[in-house]
């Protein structure tokens, strides 16, 4: 009986519209907010199980509702004639939800993954308990829908689970060291310790027998289901404890000058340790990545590469290395360094590179480090009217185009505001150099005089070959 009943109910469940309408809609939605980012192997699966609790919410739904069909409009003194009894159609569900719902977990997570690699070179390191908690965190929604749906038999009930749920996984990044009893806990960046993911992987797995057991135990005590309840709170307890006990990533202190000795001791081999990074020397320039990053190398070169050949062939042999950062322990990152992010993608990323070689060559950045003092932090370095602000912008133009001062995107977490403020009129000058044919070597045999701080703009247009279009004043307090 149980055997034709979870056939029924596969049928039924494989053929619902809900449950894969959200497997598409997952998958299509998760792939879209990806869309202008590198594949990281840390942090998609990450990213795929936080948003696959929307599958989960549907699974969670359907079951309930399946669960609570044989009460509702009559249907039990329709059923009851029949030789089946509830309990059969609730060990038939406990068979059923669960294998589809994992097999729709299964191809929205997997689906997603293989999309992402097959979109570019991937960098991170894959830990492959991740994507199985977004299949374990479907079942688990199959066997409490069952749960929901033997004990509460109301249409409502299920959506309202599902409302509770959806909050605190929400808000949970805020819950503490409770956040991992939850199934799904998405707070990650890839500069941080590994995560508890076996451990919360059992935490969820025990949890979904657990709630099959409490189904069954609907019907009437006896043993399997009891001894079933009675096993997965022994392994849920010690394994949610676990988990939750994990140390979050390291608290800096205030009102102290951050160093390397207040990074978290979990990843300070790693980041910092004398194996942490791998090196290549390309085209004359030395790249250094960070372990399982290294794919990323050919893209940085993209950005950096067209700035260095504009330079003058004796600073392009000077180039400064470039070397991933960490953006959580970026307090430690070496002077003098182009500093490729964690994350790789987005435009924004493209032209910070491009800026750190184009202001490190032209001397804006040493202007600018002196500039900043404690008495003046917060004011930007004003160089307009200034001849190598032009050629600065120009350098960063062979990457991305000239705009004016904002906000860059370094990751969903971080920005970054150059200390450097120029006008409309650098950017317009720079435009027309871009526009200029035989740009390059004015520039380059101009050079020497070009980048002098006192160097004006006026007195660079006859060297850059240029009309005077703009009005171009130095600075009320220039930035030399």
């Amino acid at each position: 009986m149980t055997r034709r009943l979870f056939l029924f109910e596969t049928r039924r469940l494989v053929r619902h519209p809900l449950l894969w309408g959200a497997t598409v809609l997952v998958l299509a939605l998760q792939t879209f907010l990806s869309r202008d980012q590198q594949p990281d192997l840390t942090m998609d699966p990450v990213n795929a199980t936080g948003l696959a609790t929307c599958l989960a919410a549907a699974v969670l739904i359907v079951a309930s509702l399946a669960t609570s069909r044989d009460g509702r409009h009559g249907m039990p003194e329709s059923l009851a004639g029949l030789p089946g009894r509830a309990e059969h159609r609730t060990r038939a569900l406990l068979l059923a939800a669960p294998l589809v719902a994992g097999l729709a977990a299964a191809v929205a997570v997997g689906g997603y993954l293989a999309i992402r690699l097959l979109s570019g070179p991937a960098g991170g390191r894959l830990d492959v308990w991740e994507p199985l908690t977004a299949v374990a965190a479907a079942v688990l929604a199959a066997t409490l829908g069952v749960a929901v749906g033997r004990w509460a038999r109301w249409l409502i009930a299920g959506p309202l689970v599902v409302a509770v749920l959806g909050f605190l996984i929400y808000t949970n990044p805020l819950n503490g060291q409770a956040r991992w009893l939850l199934p799904v806990m998405q707070d990650h960046r890839p500069d941080w310790p590994d995560r508890p993911s076996a451990v919360h992987l059992a935490y969820v797995l025990a949890a979904a027998v657990l709630f099959g057991g409490v189904a069954l135990l609907r019907h009437r005590p006896r043993p399997a289901p009891a001894v079933a309840v009675v096993a997965a709170l022994a392994v849920a307890v010690p394994s949610g404890a676990v988990a939750a006990s994990t140390r979050p990533p390291a608290r800096f202190p205030t009102s102290v000058t951050l160093t390397a000795a207040h990074v978290d001791s979990r990843v300070r081999e790693r980041y910092f340790g004398p194996d942490a990074y791998r090196c290549t020397r390309r085209q004359g320039l030395t790249y250094c990545a960070f372990a399982g990053y290294e794919p990323w190398i050919p893209l940085w070169e993209q950005a950096v590469q067209p700035v260095v050949a504009a330079l003058p062939a004796g600073l392009r042999n000077r180039a400064p290395q470039v070397r991933q950062a960490s953006t959580t322990w970026d307090f430690t990152g070496d002077a003098g360094m182009i500093r490729p992010p964690m994350s790789w993608g987005h435009p924004d990323q493209r032209r910070m590179l491009a800026e750190d070689v184009a202001f490190r060559a032209t001397g804006l950045y040493d202007s600018a480090t002196e500039h900043f003092t404690s008495s003046r932090r917060a004011a930007p370095c004003d160089v307009r009217g200034q001849a190598r602000t032009v050629v600065a912008l120009w350098l960063i133009g062979q990457v991305s185009p000239p705009e004016a001062r904002r906000q860059l995107y370094v990751d969903h977490n971080l920005g970054r505001l150059s200390g450097l403020d120029w006008g409309p009129a650098e950017i317009g000058y720079a435009r027309r150099l871009l526009a200029s044919p035989g740009a390059r070597a004015k520039v380059q045999a101009g050079w020497d005089t070009l980048v002098e701080p006192t160097t004006t703009i006026d007195q660079a247009l006859p060297l850059l070959g240029l009309e005077r279009e703009f009005n171009a004043p130095m600075g009320a307090t220039p930035c030399l």
